[in-house]
């Protein structure tokens, strides 16, 4: 690996929504020198192109002044484009970033760095030679004085904000959030962790942040949830959280939806009160797939995914595949 990029040992899951099985991980190293060492893992993998925004600690975009010649994009002819706080990396000429272990993608330098501690990546979309999306996670590496670890560690860049959904309990579910910064409006995509179909209702009134806030919470038939303020009042915000306590950010109601159904908020995007997007850590809607009975889910695959289970829960239940008529159900209570 390049000598400031965060190790994979520390970049495990911690519940926040990085994927179980992502084809694609990037490593954001610690800023030396006005710029960072961005490592790439694509273990089963080619990439033929992909794109990334910078931003520092408060979620502000960073401007890229260039991209060096050095790791494994230019390695593999795939030449770097730089606009504003956008990279990305694309070959007219059909070249691809073989699959391999952690190594140094490309070094980035940025036009300015005064009052920047830490560097962290969003907007990542990665495509492969057959045009696919593949599934992704970052790791932003720490601080400019050297405190290292993963973007949901604590330690170093921070995510400044996390989205999850609760289970549906009597045909509602809560949506909760955790911001370090004030919230001036949201967007994300709700869909179920073992791809059940759903029939979205609408956000239930009087429940939430959002809400509590004079925000609209409008769900679209599809899951897209959105909320705008008031165009009355240009301060109206929803409020940071404290610590690392979650809060509800609304409530929404379904249909003919079994109780229990666990879905999860995809892609979301957080506007800061700036305008500028907040760093939020990506949700995954993946369930876990390995056994550890014949056909029951494995509990050490079974790490969240960042679809809604809670992190510190007591008691994790894994209902394996269908054969013969019947599931095993397997329990963990540590």
């Amino acid at each position: 690996t390049s000598d400031n990029a965060t190790s994979p040992d520390n970049a495990t899951d911690s519940g926040g929504g990085f994927v179980i099985h992502e084809d694609v991980r990037l490593f954001v190293g610690e800023l030396t020198d006005g710029g960072v060492d961005v490592d790439i893992m694509n273990p089963d993998v080619a990439v033929a192109a992909l794109q990334f925004t910078f931003i520092d600690q408060d979620g502000n975009p960073l401007t890229v002044a260039s991209v060096g010649q050095e790791g494994a994009a230019a390695d593999a002819a795939v030449p770097a484009t730089v606009s504003g706080d956008l990279v990305a990396f694309f070959s007219l000429g059909g070249g691809s970033i073989p699959a391999g272990g952690q190594r140094l993608l490309a070094r980035v330098e940025f036009g300015s760095a005064n009052g920047v501690t830490s560097v962290c990546l969003e907007q990542f979309v990665v495509t492969s030679v057959t045009g696919q999306t593949l599934e992704t996670s970052t790791v932003c590496g720490g601080s400019s004085a050297g405190s290292g670890g993963s973007s949901s560690s604590g330690n170093g860049t921070d995510v400044l904000a996390n989205v999850r959904a609760e289970p549906v309990s009597d045909g509602t579910f809560d949506v909760l959030y955790r911001s370090k910064v004030p919230l001036a409006g949201f967007q994300f995509e709700l869909r179920t962790l073992l791809g059940q179909e759903v029939s979205f209702a609408s956000a239930v009134s009087d429940t939430g942040a959002a809400d509590a806030a004079g925000f609209t919470v409008t769900v679209g038939p599809t899951g897209i949830v959105t909320a705008l303020g008031s165009l009355a009042s240009s301060d109206q915000l929803i409020p940071a959280t404290s610590g690392d306590d979650y809060a509800v950010l609304t409530t929404i109601a379904v249909n003919n939806t079994t109780d229990g159904t666990q879905l999860c908020a995809v892609g979301p995007i957080l506007s800061a009160e700036d305008g500028t997007s907040v760093a939020v850590e990506e949700a995954s809607c993946e369930a876990p797939s390995a056994a550890t009975s014949d056909n029951a889910t494995s509990p050490d695959n079974a790490t969240d995914s960042g679809g809604g289970f809670v992190i510190d829960e007591d008691v994790r239940l894994f209902v394996g595949e269908l054969t013969d008529g019947g599931v095993d159900v397997d329990i963990m209570n540590p």
